[in-house]
């Protein structure tokens, strides 16, 4: 199959997630219910799913992936919960928007860490992302006098989303010898599950409804082939343009989803935000 069938196939799962999100918000269901269930289908899938990596025998070894994936999980199911607030307050694409975005986090970290050297356009790359963050942001007088505004909602959706992104660049370098794809990412799964049931039995509400369970489901299985999608795409093609074009994809997919679907309106000033987003992504990966 060609590789851009599986840049296709990535987007639209991303996009199917926003959406989901979306619906529940919209549906005033318990987030936290909506993504324990997700991730429960998702770890599921991962454990089940066959690897054909060898990988050492010895449990002392995978440790510290292990540790990683679970912290890692710790920051997924709390973006994931972010994401899906945010996606209520601002709208589908700018939140879809401000994950893209994020892409920085990794691409420091890969700079400074592992020293991995930049070229000049992605250096103009990292500046243009700080302005299109800024332009993104809505009501931005009122962030600074509301410490719980919505705009807020966007700065951690960026960084959890960076540093969720930047744990699997770790993950890749460090431990990809020592744990399987699907070992690590059914860790971290299964460690998000726990983090959701513990808020779940916090809050005392142990009953699930129809509602939450099914939209769980429906979020949980793009959750997990979004990525899929994306290491079949990585294998068929340059992993710049792929990179690339997914997040462009899912920035335009995601805007449009929620303005047909949603009725989400944009400034012009987050318009000029969404076009700084591609560049960015273009001027990073590309």
């Amino acid at each position: 199959m060609s590789g851009w069938i599986y840049i296709l196939l990535s987007s639209v799962c991303s996009v199917a997630i926003a959406h989901f999100l979306k619906a529940a918000e919209f549906k005033k269901l318990d987030t936290v219910k909506v993504l324990t269930v997700n991730y429960v289908i998702a770890a599921c899938i991962a454990f089940l799913t066959p690897s054909g990596a060898e990988i050492p025998s010895n449990i002392s070894e995978q440790i510290p992936a292990l540790l990683l994936a679970a912290l890692v999980g710790v920051i997924f199911i709390a973006n994931f919960f972010i994401y899906s607030k945010s996606v209520s307050k601002n709208g589908v694409g700018i939140s879809v928007a401000a994950m893209r975005i994020s892409l920085l986090i990794p691409v420091l970290l890969s700079t400074i860490w592992y020293l991995e050297p930049l070229e000049t356009r992605q250096w103009i790359g990292i500046g243009s992302v700080f302005i299109a963050l800024f332009l993104l942001l809505p009501n931005k007088r009122k962030m600074i006098r509301e410490p719980l505004s919505a705009a807020w909602l966007l700065v951690l959706l960026f960084v959890g989303t960076g540093l969720g992104d930047g744990s699997l660049k770790i993950f890749e370098v460090e431990f990809l010898s020592l744990v399987s794809k699907e070992q690590f990412m059914g860790t971290v799964f299964l460690s998000s599950t726990v983090v959701g049931l513990i808020v779940i039995f916090a809050k005392g509400k142990f009953k699930f409804t129809r509602q939450e369970l099914l939209l769980g489901a429906l979020i949980g299985v793009p959750n997990l082939y979004s990525a899929i999608f994306l290491i079949e795409a990585l294998e068929r093609m340059n992993g710049a343009v792929v990179y690339s074009t997914i997040n462009i994809l899912t920035v335009l997919g995601a805007t449009l989803l929620g303005m047909i679907r949603w009725g989400d309106s944009l400034t012009v000033f987050q318009w000029t935000g969404i076009a700084a987003t591609i560049i960015s992504i273009l001027l990073l990966v590309s």
